[in-house]
């Protein structure tokens, strides 16, 4: 693989790690708060982060996470993300907000 391309996990991974947290305003690659990227067939990525606090704000929580689905999902020959947050006290009910819909590609982030 030469420097300048990147496989469709690493893509994966840089479009995640871009979402900012939006209270310490830095990038969730920053600090180092994806924790896994894993593609299946046809296309599905599942990206696993965890945030700064168990007991973060959900709405917080919620919107990172769709954030992180947005952007992956605009990476080229991903078909669908699916986003799952780890530690969190409701992480099962985060995940399902975030992933219970689709996500317009041109959606505002706060979608």
């Amino acid at each position: 693989m030469s420097t300048t391309s990147m496989s469709i996990e690493e893509e994966i991974r840089t479009a995640a790690g871009s979402v900012p947290d939006p209270e310490i305003r830095k990038t969730m690659a920053q600090l180092g708060m994806i924790d896994e990227v894993e593609l299946r067939e046809g296309g599905n990525a599942i990206i696993r982060y965890h945030l700064t606090s168990p007991l973060c704000p959900s709405p917080f929580a919620i919107s990172i996470g769709k954030e992180i689905r947005r952007r992956v999902e605009q990476v080229e020959g991903v078909t669908r993300a699916t986003v799952e947050i780890r530690d969190h006290f409701i992480a099962k009910d985060i995940a399902a907000k975030v992933n219970e819909v689709e996500i317009a590609k041109d959606a505002p982030p706060w979608l």
